[in-house]
């Protein structure tokens, strides 16, 4: 196992070559560290598909389109920009419970404007949530109101 470091002409091992080996593995091991957190960094997260932004999983909104593929958010504010503009292909629209991180229709949520912003680079201040109470709960305690959804289809 160790033929290749040992010299049998004088019983020794050839630190030399074991020096080398030695060096090459820890560079390896380096390369792959430094791939690996690029990958989580950098291609295992979603993108906005308006701002491509960075989605944080529970402000995300996908909206589903007509071919049955799927455009994420990273706020209501850039889904609300892009769903007007591409309403004829858009099928419904699925947005992120701020509580629980339950996904809902959007037609199902309650939506609160309020003082409260959850992306400081649009200023979103609109929030979705699953249950009325959470809803009024979050409107008295960031001086919010309800709104319509903004995701409304007219048909």
């Amino acid at each position: 196992m160790l033929s290749g470091f040992y010299n049998d002409g004088n019983r020794t091992f050839d630190t030399d070559t074991m020096t080398k080996s030695f060096w090459i593995g820890i560079i390896i091991i380096i390369i792959v560290s430094v791939m690996g957190v690029f990958y989580q960094k950098y291609l295992s997260i979603h993108h906005c598909a308006y701002d491509g932004s960075a989605v944080t999983a529970i402000y995300e909104v996908d909206i589903v389109l007509n071919d049955g593929s799927v455009k994420k958010f990273c706020s209501i504010y850039c889904a609300t920009k892009w769903f007007k503009i591409n309403i004829q292909v858009v099928d419904h629209v699925i947005v992120t419970d701020e509580i629980r991180g339950n996904k809902i229709d959007s037609y199902m949520a309650y939506f609160v404007e309020s003082d409260l912003i959850t992306n400081k680079t649009n200023n979103n201040r609109i929030h979705a949530f699953q249950q009325r109470q959470h809803a009024q709960t979050h409107a008295k305690k960031f001086n919010g109101s309800a709104i319509d959804d903004p995701f409304e289809i007219d048909e």
